[in-house]
Parts: structure tokens; sequence; C-alpha cells
């Protein structure tokens, strides 16, 4: 008797230990399951806060993040920091016409052209504001940043996206302005007087018929010098 009882408590508890076993492989497979979904959430989160919502993009806050951040590498590397801004020429006419869903795809495929010209990993692509874009090149001199500012007036164009009637072209075309810097330790130059000379260069751009890429020339007196391109 003694010894039947043993054989069955001994199977007991084999078929416990089992069945605890199996209960605790189901909550590590549980807990595993569920520190991967709180993993892909966080990294949601983390692509909404800086992603722009429609083109996919960066957005404008990761825009000055990143441009803040190259501007102090670039001052401490000596290297050069190029920006280049690109705003839609006509895009409320745009809008107007063809209405917002329309403009909404516009933006869409601008995104999806820029970033395809730009390619490096290490430069950002935004939408700074509405129907504006950024680019922030690192490491890029005036020539290069003109060079691929022109292939994005053209890859735009190119797209061949029907314009506006009151355009004065027949297909989008986008007004760019590029403007490059080499920050130095001792300049109070900051990477907010490179945004403004590239807008300055930018609405220069729009005012003289847009579909074109103006230079600012960051020249110690004075203002900018605007070279079209």
């Amino acid at each position: 008797v003694v010894i039947g009882a043993l054989v069955a408590f001994g199977v007991w508890s084999y078929v416990r230990g089992q069945a605890l076993a199996a209960k605790a492989a189901a909550l590590d497979r549980t807990l595993e399951l569920r520190t991967t979904e709180l993993e892909s959430a966080r990294i949601q989160l983390q692509r909404l806060s800086t992603e722009d919502p429609l083109t996919a993009v960066a957005n404008h806050e990761q825009f000055l993040e990143f441009l803040e951040r190259e501007w102090r590498r670039s001052k401490r590397d000596g290297a050069p920091l190029t920006l280049i801004f690109i705003d839609i020429d006509h895009f409320r006419a745009y809008n107007r016409e063809f209405g917002r869903k329309a403009g909404d795809d516009v933006l869409k495929q601008v995104g999806r052209v820029l970033e395809v010209v730009v390619g490096r990993p290490g430069d950002l692509v935004a939408r700074y504001h509405r129907d504006e874009f950024a680019l922030v090149l690192a490491s890029t001199d005036g020539p290069g940043a003109f060079n691929i500012s022109e292939q994005v007036r053209q890859s735009i164009e190119q797209l061949k996206i029907p314009a506006a009637k009151d355009a004065p072209a027949s297909a989008v075309t986008a007004s760019v302005a590029t403007a490059t810097a080499v920050p130095q330790r001792q300049s109070a130059w900051e990477e907010l007087d490179l945004i403004k000379a590239a807008r300055h260069a930018l609405r220069e751009a729009r005012a003289s018929g847009g579909n074109r890429v103006l230079r600012a020339n960051l020249g110690k007196a004075g203002p900018p010098e605007l070279v079209g391109g």
C-alpha cells in the first residue's frame, strides 16, 4: 500500500510539475508578446512624434532639432552645412481648383520625390509648413547644394501634375532656395540665421516667378546676395 501510494504521489508530482512548467512557459510567451507589443507601441509613438502624418517625412519639430544638432556637429568638425527650402508654386490656386484632397496628394508625391533625390541616410527631409519642405544636408558645400536643389526643382516639374489655370506653367512647379555655411566657433551665427537666409532667398524665388533655384550667398557684410539658378 505504501509503495502504491508513493508511486501515485510520484506520478501526481510529475504531472503537476509538467502542468506548472507548461503554465510558466505560457506566461513567458504572454510576457514576451506583451513586451513586444509595448516596444512596438513605443516605436510607433516616437515615429508619430517626429513624423508629418500626411507626407511621412520629418515634421517641423524634428527639423528644428535635427538642424540644431547638425549645426553643432558642423561647428565642431569645420564642415559645411546646407539648408534647402522648397515651396510649391501657386499651391493655393491648386487647392481652390482641384480641392484639398488633390492638394494633399501633391504634397505626398513631393515628399516622396525629395526622399529619392536626397537619398543619404544622414540627411533630413522635412515638411516645414503647409506646402513648404526643407532639406538638411550635412557636409555639402555650395556647388553641391545648388546641384541638388536643381535636381529637386526638375524632379517636381517632371511629375507632370497638371497645374491650376492661374499658374503660368502647365505642370506643378516649385521655388527652391539654398543656403550653405561653415559654422565658426567664434561666430555669433546660429542655425536660425541659416533659416532666415534660406527663407529670404525663397521669398525672392517666389517673387521672381517661381520654378527656379536661388542661392543665398552668406557674405560677411550686408544681406545675402541671391544668385539665380
